[in-house]
């Protein structure tokens, strides 16, 4: 499932090359604003529609009288929705509101987007962690497999399957998203946190999953990621 990502930036050239560079990498915009105002109206109709927003990227500069730092403080303590700034200030003072501020990361322009797409993912999937999606602690998987979420443990027939810390978090993720892709980034974001993105790592450890246990089925798609039914 996509996720829904609306961009705060009130210069269009930027906005648009930020929503096109998303949308290649599966996400959603489902809106681009200009100022706080904008963006509250933009958040109150995505809640009415049912349809959320999982992050939002904000400029700081941004128009009308309430600036990004202040929108930024506002709209978490009322709707809990984080945020990653972008912006060109690279002033101490504003570095200081910034660290003081709700907002979940900082990227100066130009964007290194490699490193802003690894942000997104791994903020994105922390705050997904946070809410209680699921509540059902055992997940039912094809050939009689079974995962239960909260002891992260996987079992065939009721018998325990021993996995590494690491194999441990993706069939995790794989079962919270069951039956939908999860993409090499949030994989990548999840698993290995921090570290420069490697898919080849992602390849690696699915096949070592896949090779120790040959009848779980792992779906993949060049495009979506991995999935399991």
């Amino acid at each position: 499932m996509k996720k829904n990502i609306l961009i705060v930036e009130d210069e269009m050239i930027i906005a648009l090359d930020i929503k096109n560079t998303l949308e290649k990498n599966n996400f959603n915009v489902i809106g681009i604003s200009n100022s706080h105002k904008q963006t509250i109206v933009k958040i109150n109709d995505s809640l009415n529609s049912r349809m959320g927003i999982d992050l939002i990227l904000m400029d700081i500069n941004i128009s009308g009288p309430t600036d990004g730092i202040q929108s930024c403080n506002i709209i978490y303590q009322k709707y809990k929705i984080p945020i990653i700034f972008l912006s060109a200030h690279k002033e101490e003072d504003t570095l200081e509101m910034i660290k003081d501020s709700y907002a979940k990361a900082y990227f100066t322009k130009p964007i290194k987007y490699e490193e802003l797409l690894i942000s997104i993912h791994f903020t994105i999937n922390k705050n997904f962690e946070n809410y209680t999606i699921n509540k059902k602690e055992k997940v039912e998987l094809k050939n009689c497999f079974s995962f239960n979420l909260e002891k992260k443990s996987l079992y065939h027939d009721n018998k325990e399957i021993l996995l590494t810390r690491k194999e441990k978090k993706i069939i995790y993720l794989l079962c919270k998203n069951k039956n939908n892709y999860v993409s090499y980034e949030s994989l990548f974001s999840f698993v290995w946190e921090k570290d420069r993105i490697n898919i080849n790592k992602i390849r690696g450890s699915i096949f070592r999953i896949k090779r120790k246990i040959p009848f779980l089925e792992i779906a993949n798609s060049k495009e979506c990621g991995y999935k399991l039914e």
